[in-house]
């Protein structure tokens, strides 16, 4: 994971100190024609000089933020069409697959990514991957030679640009613009509309192996890996099936205490199932925190959301014990609840719409919420956040079940993980299989630390967004 700036115009070294909290190992900018590049890189595969970006093939030129899951088999295949590298990161893949495909090569890449390339014809690629797990940024002028991008809003807001030009590429697409024309977003990526044919046991037994692969490729890093774990169903999956493909002797996870929560159910459940899966936990606790704390989170997420303030507050505090540790790579269970609609709150919405389309717009509406609040947090202390419940296929099969095989005949948003629950039963312990959905800022207790903190914690964060961003929608 990284951070990458750019547009037309002169290069601005602002922008990139701007977001060098993304990439504390390096940095570059290039420019070709009226286009440039700026990169910060945070090394996780092949943390040699070597995959230093901007990287250059070929007569392209890529800044990549991100993680490709099947480099190895793209790479495998580029050298059969006799492609060769002098690298052994998923960087080159990139600009190899780039340079041999042109924007084909998206559906090929298994992963989470932005990329910014400028092609050997002089053109500008921009891509934002399926889900939008990684966030992108752009800002258009009148003219045709104003035009920006950005990983986060504060590399634009560091060129000059206004908060209300500023907006967010929306997952699955991209953009080829030439110095003389204006480009069209393209969408490149769209959720089948298959529907799964089979009983709930089936949708169960299907569900396993996606996972325990999305969990194995997240687990690939030349750095090592710790976990999140609450103690909850998503994130205790993800410890489990994570387990075997460590590279460290120990697997080491982090669950945050917030101050008053150190009896709560959260934290009984995260030691229990720490102690099964013979995982050392690290318990960070989480103070109370003041308002000029909640703003800086808000300025760190670059959203108003109260929910995903206050879980980001203690996502800083969860982040800053793992980078005090010498972490780098943290995997989470965040993306599940979204493809079951396991919240309370989700009935109304799937009366409206529909179990399906339901499901569909929580999911896809998470590049703007979760993900990139996961995404922007821990990048803030150069930590790159790995969601193996993101993987493709996992998310395809998910959501083509209907509600009968997610919930087997039971009804509450609780019974709409029942074929998560048999998909890991023997794998998961029982005291986080059996556990009911609880809100993370309620499991610890961070609504009434922020209730504490101002007095209407809703409002005062719409007001700092609008102090610290201006114009811009969140």
């Amino acid at each position: 994971m990284c951070g990458i700036v750019g547009g037309t115009g002169e290069p601005s070294d602002a922008a990139l100190a701007a977001i060098a909290h993304r990439g504390p190992d390096g940095r570059g900018i290039v420019r070709r024609g009226p286009f440039w590049l700026g990169h910060t890189r945070l090394a996780v595969i092949d943390p040699t000089s070597a995959s230093d970006q901007p990287f250059e093939r070929g007569g392209l030129s890529l800044a990549y933020n991100g993680e490709l899951w099947n480099y190895r088999e793209l790479r495998a295949t580029l050298a059969t069409l006799g492609a060769t590298f002098r690298t052994s990161g998923d960087t080159e893949v990139v600009a190899a697959a780039l340079a041999r495909w042109g924007t084909d090569a998206l559906p090929r890449f298994e992963g989470m990514f932005a990329i910014a390339a400028i092609l050997p014809s002089g053109q500008l690629l921009l891509a934002r991957d399926r889900f939008g797990e990684v966030p992108l940024h752009v800002a258009r002028g009148p003219r045709i030679d104003d035009f920006h991008f950005a990983s986060e809003a504060k590399g634009l807001l560091a060129m000059g640009i206004p908060g209300s030009h500023i907006q967010w590429v929306e997952p699955g697409r991209f953009l080829v613009e030439s110095p003389a024309e204006i480009g069209s977003w393209v969408r490149w990526y769209d959720l089948p509309s298959r529907v799964f044919v089979g009983t709930h046991e089936q949708a169960a037994s299907a569900l396993r192996p996606l996972l325990e692969r999305g969990v194995e490729d997240r687990a690939v890093s030349d750095v090592g890996a710790c976990l999140l774990l609450s103690g909850g169903l998503d994130s205790s999956a993800v410890a489990a099936m994570y387990r075997p493909h460590s590279r460290d002797t120990e697997v080491v996870a982090y669950v945050a205490v917030g101050e008053g929560a150190e009896k709560s159910r959260d934290l009984r459940s995260a030691r229990e199932v720490a102690e099964s899966l013979s995982i050392r936990l690290r318990e960070v606790r989480v103070p109370a925190p003041t308002s000029s704390d909640l703003s800086e989170v808000v300025r760190v997420i670059e959203q108003t959301s109260k929910a995903q303030v206050e879980i980001g507050w203690a996502c800083l505090k969860l982040a800053d014990a793992i980078r005090g540790d010498g972490w780098k790579v943290v995997l989470s269970g965040e993306g599940s609840d979204e493809l079951w609609g396991s919240y309370g709150f989700s009935f109304a919405g799937i009366e409206r719409v529909g179990f399906r389309a339901y499901r569909e717009q929580l999911f896809v509406g998470q590049h703007r919420k979760n993900f990139a609040r996961c995404n922007k947090v821990f990048m803030s202390r150069g930590i790159e956040c790995r969601l193996p419940f993101l993987s493709t296929r996992l998310v395809e099969h998910s959501l083509s079940m209907t509600e009968e095989q997610c919930a087997n005949g039971r009804t509450g948003p609780d019974s709409r993980k029942d074929a998560l629950r048999a998909a890991v039963a023997g794998l998961v312990p029982d005291v986080a299989r059996r556990r009911a959905k609880m809100a993370f800022q309620e499991g610890a207790g961070l609504r009434e630390m922020a209730a504490s903190a101002v007095a209407d914690p809703a409002r005062y964060y719409r007001a700092e967004h609008t102090r610290i961003f201006g114009g811009m929608e969140p």
